[in-house]
């Protein structure tokens, strides 16, 4: 087992913050289902994080899909992109024998969101960036697609303890193999996993399924 093979994934974050069940159907019982809303994020995604897009301009320079991990969060995850530019007081880089400023940028493909399930997942990379790298910073930026720009987020002390506080609950319910149970929320007619969610079925109703499903196998 390699050292970060029981670590969680950093994108799980926002899946937690939006809906706990909706987190652990998906990082631990390992289901997913495609809708049209998570096609095109994947889709938009994709363009934004490939590695094999070279940009520089000046004295700036883009580097894609960057993975970061912490082990004091015990999570991993990838960085879309990171914008570095030419700072004296930057971190050294040594394919560019100079010293650079780090912008972490992490693309959505709606709008700005009222909660923080984005802010929440931009502060887990940052802070795993900030332990690999021995730098910190201040702010990053969510761009969204729909309104086509970037939105500055301040990385204070409050949102890195929500990070912190949710990091902890996730590896609960995970080490513990524990699905969070189902509520309802604005946000279930989004959810690709809206057709399967435990809400839709009482106990009564998963006991006959399952014997449905036994009864088909014998």
């Amino acid at each position: 087992m390699t050292e970060t093979e029981d670590y969680l994934l950093i994108s799980g974050i926002q899946h937690f913050m939006f809906c706990m069940h909706q987190w652990g159907l998906i990082h631990i019982e390992g289901v997913w289902q495609e809708n049209s809303l998570t096609y095109e994020g994947k889709m938009l995604h994709e363009r934004a994080d490939n590695p094999q897009l070279k940009e520089s301009r000046g004295s700036v320079y883009y580097s894609r899909s960057v993975a970061v991990v912490s082990h004091a969060l015990m999570m991993q995850g990838v960085i879309d992109v990171i914008e570095f530019t030419k700072d004296p007081d930057g971190i050294f880089v040594e394919q560019k024998s100079d010293f650079y400023f780090p912008k972490i940028i992490e693309y959505k493909r709606g709008q700005p969101k009222e909660g923080l399930e984005d802010k929440v997942q931009l502060c887990a990379l940052i802070m795993s960036f900030e332990e690999m790298k021995n730098i910190k910073l201040d702010y990053g930026y969510l761009y969204y697609f729909s309104i086509n720009r970037r939105v500055k987020v301040d990385i204070d002390n409050a949102l890195r303890d929500e990070v912190k506080k949710l990091s902890e609950q996730m590896h609960y319910y995970f080490d513990n193999n524990i699905t969070p149970k189902p509520a309802k929320i604005k946000g279930c007619k989004s959810c690709s996993l809206e057709s399967i969610c435990s809400k839709n079925f009482s106990e009564k109703d998963a006991a006959a399924f399952n014997s449905r499903i036994l009864r088909d196998l014998l």
